[in-house]
């Protein structure tokens, strides 16, 4: 069982991140979502607010205004309406 993604965030001005990650949470529109390896497919639409992205144990924040997240078995793609780091 594989122990990381890929995880690309991409905001209508550049890429924020591409890199292989352990977990992800974001706000989704019925609540924060944590994303694992081997996730279920899922496209959802995100709120405004902080992700989290887990990589070699150590916590990153990004925040978003809005935007869409498409998860596949080991691919997670975030199209942010706005993105920055913390």
């Amino acid at each position: 069982m594989p122990t990381t993604f890929q995880l690309d965030i991409v905001s209508a001005e550049r890429q924020i991140s591409s890199d292989q990650v352990e977990v992800l949470v974001a706000p989704g529109v019925d609540g924060e979502m944590a994303i694992l390896p081997s996730h279920a497919p899922l496209l959802t639409v995100l709120q405004p607010g902080e992700i989290r992205v887990v990589k070699n144990g150590e916590d990153t924040f990004i925040v978003v205004s809005g935007g869409f997240m498409e998860v596949m078995s080991e691919k997670v793609t975030i199209l942010a309406d706005t993105a920055e780091r913390l």
